[in-house]
């Protein structure tokens, strides 16, 4: 099977899987790129270690801890976008079970989001919590248009299979 048409089976858990990578996959980077002019680019990003030196001054931790906090955050992000590259591997590969990895990339990024949020609630930065909110809801309508293209594909298959 070619893998153009693997994909072309699965063009919504396709582009979701290929979003969310690319979205994780970005955010960790901004957790050490942010503010730094990488030659032909300068990546503006958000200013996290400000951010962070001023909510860590709020919870009185000491700012020599910003650093090392984003950067397991952002090995945190590089694992949930490992788990939607795992899921556009399986689509290109032809296997099955593409909807469940789905789910696991989706849950996954959707327990990032909760931690990001109680961290909001404790700092009082209520902009970020809405933030991080609106990404619960969005992961939500992510998994289920996969489960909806899924399900109709399956529909499909029905019809086409004759009657016995």
């Amino acid at each position: 099977m070619s893998r153009f048409r693997t994909v072309a089976e699965r063009p919504i858990i396709f582009a979701i899987s290929a979003y969310w990578a690319m979205f994780w996959l970005l955010n960790a980077l901004d957790k050490v790129l942010a503010q730094t002019h990488l030659g032909v680019l300068h990546w503006w990003g958000n200013h996290r270690v400000e951010k962070f030196t001023m909510y860590f001054d709020r919870l009185d931790i000491d700012a020599g801890w910003v650093v090392a906090t984003l950067l397991a955050l952002g090995v945190v992000e590089l694992g949930a976008a490992a788990l939607f590259v795992w899921v556009l591997a399986g689509i290109a590969r032809g296997e099955g079970g593409v909807l469940g990895r789905l789910g696991l990339g989706v849950a996954a990024s959707i327990a990032i989001f909760f931690g990001f949020g109680v961290f909001d609630i404790v700092v009082g930065d209520r902009a970020e919590l809405l933030e991080h909110s609106t990404y619960v809801g969005v992961l939500l309508v992510s998994y289920l248009a996969g489960a909806a293209e899924m399900f109709f594909d399956q529909m499909r298959r029905q019809a086409a299979t004759p009657a016995e």
